[in-house]
């Protein structure tokens, strides 16, 4: 797939103008997906579209499929290079070659506006920040889901965690030694980048996410 070069603004018939930053996530479970959807328009300068895989497609998310997936974004919808758009993957490494990954980060580092933020082992070790600032260094991604459902009583709570995005950003850039690096350590996430690029456009009262 060639970089994506277009500047041209094309309008769809009857397309409402936009004054908002739109962030295409390619996620490989719903619980990534929830979880960014929770800032979709939480201001208007933002929008989050997650495309995950659901139905017959759940098994479809090895990172040649999130690829796939992002083709045929583009395909469908175009790009505006001039709202500084930003396609991101979200990726855990638990299941898959490194040799793959480092194929879909390669295409990242080849086309404009696309990034790729990656979890090790699995998604949960980002959620588990957003209360700790303590690294983790988890077993397997089942010891991780484990240690997530026992952080705080009654376990994960998708409006509990997501409002503290920003102290997870903070939490997980300090335990984040190679900075430098894409592919992160065990019990290390790289989505703090993508949280500082959300957070800029989010509101906030007092210290606290305006819900």
């Amino acid at each position: 797939m060639p970089p994506i070069k277009k500047s041209n603004r094309k309008y769809k018939k009857d397309e409402p103008f936009r004054d908002a930053r739109k962030f295409i996530l390619i996620c490989e479970g719903e619980r990534e997906a929830k979880y960014f959807n929770y800032f979709d328009k939480k201001s208007q300068k933002l929008i989050v579209k997650t495309i995950a895989p659901i139905g017959s497609n759940k098994g479809e998310s090895a990172p040649n499929h999130l690829k796939d997936r992002a083709a045929e974004y583009v395909e469908e919808n175009g790009w505006e290079n001039e709202f500084e758009d930003q396609l991101w993957f979200i990726l855990d490494i638990d299941r898959w070659e490194r040799e793959s990954i480092d194929e879909l980060y390669h295409l990242t580092q080849i086309t404009s506006s696309w990034f790729i933020g990656i979890s090790n082992q699995c998604f949960e070790v980002w959620l588990y920040y957003h209360k700790s600032e303590i690294k983790i260094v988890p077993e397997n991604s089942t010891h991780m889901k484990q240690l997530l459902s026992e952080q705080i009583n009654g376990g994960y709570n998708l409006d509990i965690y997501a409002p503290d995005i920003e102290t997870a950003i903070v939490n997980a850039e300090n335990i984040d030694e190679n900075k430098d690096g894409y592919y992160p350590d065990i019990g290390v996430t790289k989505l703090y980048i993508l949280g500082k690029e959300i957070i800029k456009l989010l509101k906030y009262e007092d210290g606290f996410l305006k819900v």
